[in-house]
């Protein structure tokens, strides 16, 4: 027979040894009221289990920790937000490591896994900032790159107009010269021609 078989049948036992002992004294009615009430008791108690420990300390210690978290927090939200991403990175990083360190330090503190989803979210929001700079830095280089082809497709044009302004007023200096030296160029025309190098 086994042990919890063996506890029943004493508590049995002794439960109808109390009945016949009472029953002499009061009605059975009472006396089975009282054994069922005593029973309940017992099986509540036998049921309870302690809730997890509750801070009891000074607020003033996970206070001044938190404010620290959110601070630095802060601070990296700032720096990707000023697309500072490796300075943000090394804030986030180190914040949530020491986060980590605290959650795992009070893991037996009553509420801890509230105080964590809120860590959680605060820095997957940290991530989704990270990737939206990201992605409108990249936006603003492609553009400024763009921006800076236009440029210079503008500045190369000028440059061509340029030079083009400058050969068509050396032509017209050409002629000019030409319409001056009409009369001698008949008289000179009769030399050897003697071509004009432009480089040596």
């Amino acid at each position: 027979m086994s042990t919890i078989l063996r506890s029943a049948v004493a508590e049995i036992t002794q439960k109808a040894s109390l009945i016949f002992e009472l029953g002499r004294f009061m009605p059975f009615s009472l006396v089975v009221a009282g054994l069922l009430l005593a029973s309940s008791q017992q099986q509540a108690a036998l049921a309870f289990t302690p809730p997890r420990l509750v801070a009891q300390l000074s607020p003033q210690r996970f206070t001044s920790q938190m404010e620290v978290f959110n601070r630095d927090l802060d601070r990296a939200e700032q720096l990707y937000d000023n697309l500072m991403f490796e300075e943000a990175d090394r804030v986030a990083d180190m914040t949530i490591a020491r986060i980590n360190a605290f959650l795992i330090e009070n893991q037996t503190i009553e509420g801890v896994g509230e105080i964590e989803n809120v860590y959680v979210a605060r820095v997957n929001q940290l991530k989704q900032l990270k990737a939206f700079k990201s992605a409108a830095r990249a936006q603003m280089e492609r553009e400024g790159a763009a921006n800076y082809d236009r440029q210079q497709a503008l500045r190369e044009r000028k440059v061509r107009e340029q030079r083009e302004h400058q050969y068509r007023m050396a032509i017209e200096a050409r002629r000019a010269a030409e319409a001056r030296a009409a009369r001698w160029w008949s008289v000179w025309y009769g030399r050897p021609y003697a071509p004009i190098l432009i480089y040596q």
